[in-house]
């Protein structure tokens, strides 16, 4: 493995829009990333192996929050602390920005990404009824304090 973060860029749109339907079965659209890859507040990071795109961080930071709207690994390369990495780089930069807080949406249902969010000590703040849709399930709302 030869694995590199960086930048997510404009030309990255279409596979991360193709890696997201493989993961979730839905997906931005490419041209949002394209768009919001450009916005200097945003951290849209990626991971490749050898020039494949394995994972990818977005966050969306506005003042002193941020919203981590989604992070995934490719299959191949869970448990290798490619989530971890990515999401510490984010977080850093999120600081250098003067962001204070960080929050996300998980499914109730995935535990995994809990346990994964729990270790990076984000803590559980409220719920969202309802939010998510086939199969219905509430949203776990999280927060972390930089």
């Amino acid at each position: 493995m030869n694995i590199e973060s960086r930048n997510m860029l404009p030309e990255d749109a279409p596979a991360i829009a193709d890696f997201e339907k493989s993961m979730f079965g839905t997906c931005t659209d490419a041209r949002t990333y394209k768009k919001s890859c450009l916005e200097e507040e945003n951290i849209y990071m990626l991971a490749e192996d050898n020039g494949e795109v394995i994972a990818y961080c977005a966050i969306k930071a506005l003042y002193e929050t941020a919203d981590l709207c989604n992070i995934a690994v490719k299959e191949g390369y869970r448990r290798c602390h490619i989530a971890e990495r990515l999401l510490e780089e984010c977080i850093l930069r999120c600081k250098g920005q003067g962001v204070t807080r960080i929050l996300l949406e998980a499914r109730e249902g995935n535990i995994p990404a809990l346990s994964f969010y729990k270790k990076m000590d984000f803590k559980e703040i409220g719920r969202r009824k309802g939010y998510y849709k086939e199969p219905c399930e509430d949203a776990i709302i999280m927060e972390k304090i930089l």
